[in-house]
C-alpha cells in the first residue's frame, strides 16, 4: 500500500493539525459510547457519568501516548477493550443480584485491573507473551480481524438505525446506510479526500443530520476547566475467585493485541517483532494498572486504528500524537468535551462502519495470503461461523455458569481458540497428499 506519509515521516503542520483533529474524532467516537454503556450498566448518576467519561478520556490519551513512544510505536490508536466491557457487565449485573453494595462492586473490579495487569507483566517478562506469537499464521490473523469488524459491526450497526423508542427509524436507516455508503466510496476510492474521511463523513454527516431535524442530544452545562478524580473507584477489595477470569482476560487480550498490531504493522510496512510485542504487552501491563488510577476501564490496541490507516494513507506518528493530546484536553475542557459529546451516534458509527470495512477487507486479504486451499477455506468458515453465532446470543445465556459466562459468552475469543485448535491439530492434515 502507497502510503502518503509514513511512520516516520512528518506532515507539514497544518497537515499535522487537521489530521491530529481527525484522529481525536475517531478515537473519541470509537470509545463513547462504549463508555456511556460501561457507566450505565454500573447505574451511575448524570453527574458521575460526566465525571467517569472526563477521566476516561484523559486516561485513553495518555495510553496511546505510551504504546506511540513506549510500546508498539505505530499508529493505532487504543479503544476500550469489549471483552473488559463485558466483563464489567457481568461482574456488576451478578455482584447487585446478590445484594452486593457499590462501593464493593467497583473494589472488586479494581481489584481484578491491577491482577490482570499484573499478571500481564509477569507473562512478558517471562517471555510467554511473545511466544504466543508464534501461533498466530496469516489465517490466525485473518479469523481474528474477521471476527473484530463482525463483533464490532454488531453493535454499530444497530445504532446507525435506533430510535428514541429503542426500534429502528425509519428516518435514521435511510441517512446512516446512505452516510455509510458516502464513507465508504470516498474511503475506498483513491483521491484527495480519502485522507479526510473522518473529517468529513463525521463533520458533513452531522450538518445533514441536522438539516434533516432528526432527534439530537441537548449540551449538558459543565465547568470550563474539570480536574479528574483520581481513585475514584475507591480502594481494591482483594477476591481470589476473580483470578481465573484475570488470567483468561490476558489471554484474551494478547490475542487482540497482536492481532492489531500484525495489522498495523502490514499497513504501515513495518516488521512486527517478538521485541514489538514484548514491549506492547509491558506497556499494556502498566496501562491496565493505571486504568485503576483513573477509574476507567482498560483499554486494547485497535484494529480499527489499521483501518484508519489504510483509509486516509497517513501512517505518521505525530498527528495519532497530537490526537491524542487534543483526546487528553478533551477530558480537561468541561464544554469542548460535552460539545462533541453530542455527536449523533447515526453519524459516528455509520462513519466508523465504513472504517470498520478496510479491517474486513485486510482480515480477507491475511486469511488468504497463502491461497484459497481447502484448508484456509475449511478453517475460516467454521471457526468465523461459530463465533459469530455466540456473538449474537443474549447477554445473559451464559448467566448461570459464573466466571466461565465472560469466557464462553465472547466470540472473537472462542472464534480464535477454534481457529488454533483447527490449524494446529484437527485440520492440521486436511488437503495435504
Amino acid at each position: 500500500m502507497h502510503l502518503r506519509y509514513g511512520l516516520e515521516q512528518k506532515p507539514k503542520h497544518w497537515e499535522s493539525v487537521i489530521y491530529g483533529l481527525q484522529w481525536s474524532i475517531v478515537i473519541f467516537s470509537s470509545n463513547i459510547f462504549l463508555l456511556l454503556l460501561a457507566a450505565q450498566s454500573l447505574g451511575l448518576s448524570i453527574l458521575l457519568t460526566a465525571q467517569f467519561i472526563q477521566r476516561s478520556l484523559i486516561f485513553i490519551g495518555v495510553s496511546c501516548l505510551l504504546q506511540l513512544y513506549l510500546g508498539h510505536r505505530l499508529s493505532i490508536f487504543e479503544v476500550v477493550a469489549s471483552f473488559w466491557l463485558s466483563t464489567f457487565i457481568f461482574i456488576s449485573y451478578a455482584q447487585q443480584a446478590q445484594g452486593m453494595s457499590m462501593s464493593i462492586i467497583l473494589g472488586k473490579l479494581v481489584f481484578l485491573q491491577i491482577a490482570t495487569g499484573l499478571i500481564m507483566i509477569v507473562l512478558t517478562a517471562s517471555g510467554i507473551a511473545s511466544k504466543i506469537k508464534r501461533f498466530f499464521s496469516p489465517t490466525v490473523m485473518g479469523v481474528t480481524l474477521i471476527m473484530i469488524s463482525i463483533q464490532m459491526s454488531s453493535s454499530m450497526v444497530p445504532g446507525m438505525m435506533r430510535g428514541q423508542n429503542g426500534t429502528a427509524d425509519m428516518r435514521l436507516a435511510l441517512f446512516s446506510i446512505v452516510l455509510f455508503l458516502f464513507s465508504v466510496y470516498i474511503g475506498f476510492r483513491k483521491g484527495r479526500l480519502q485522507p479526510y474521511i473522518g473529517l468529513i463523513g463525521l463533520g458533513g454527516g452531522w450538518v445533514f443530520y441536522r438539516l434533516l431535524g432528526l432527534p439530537v442530544q441537548q449540551m449538558v452545562t459543565v465547568p470550563n476547566i474539570v480536574l479528574p478524580k483520581l481513585f475514584a473507584f475507591g480502594p481494591p477489595v482483594v477476591d481470589l475467585s476473580l483470578l481465573p477470569i484475570a488470567f483468561f482476560i490476558v489471554m484474551i487480550y494478547l490475542s487482540n493485541e497482536i492481532a492489531s498490531v500484525n495489522a498495523a504493522g502490514g499497513v504501515l510496512e513495518v516488521n512486527v517483532t517478538e521485541r514489538t510485542i514484548h514491549k506492547t504487552s509491558y506497556v499494556a501491563g502498566i496501562s491496565h494498572i493505571l486504568a485503576t488510577v483513573f477509574s476507567s476501564i482498560p483499554v486494547v490496541p485497535a484494529a480499527m486504528g489499521a483501518g484508519m490507516v489504510a483509509t486516509t494513507r497517513v501512517g505518521s506518528r505525530r498527528p495519532l500524537a497530537l490526537g491524542s493530546v487534543i483526546l487528553i484536553l478533551l477530558g480537561l475542557v468541561g464544554p469542548l468535551g460535552s460539545f462533541l459529546a453530542t455527536i449523533p451516534p447515526a453519524v459516528s458509527y455509520s462513519v466508523s462502519l465504513s472504517i470498520i470495512a478496510r479491517i474486513m477487507y485486510m482480515g480477507f486479504q491475511n486469511c488468504f495470503a497463502l491461497g484459497m486451499n481447502e484448508k484456509t477455506i475449511s478453517i475460516a468458515s467454521i471457526a468465523i461461523l461459530f463465533g459469530s453465532g455466540i456473538t449474537f446470543l443474549p447477554r445473559e445465556f451464559f448467566a448461570e455458569w459464573g466466571f466461565a459466562s465472560s469466557i464462553l459468552g465472547n466470540g472473537l475469543f472462542m472464534c480464535v481458540l477454534l481457529t488454533l485448535f483447527l490449524e494446529n491439530l484437527l485440520l492440521r492434515n486436511i488437503g495435504i497428499k
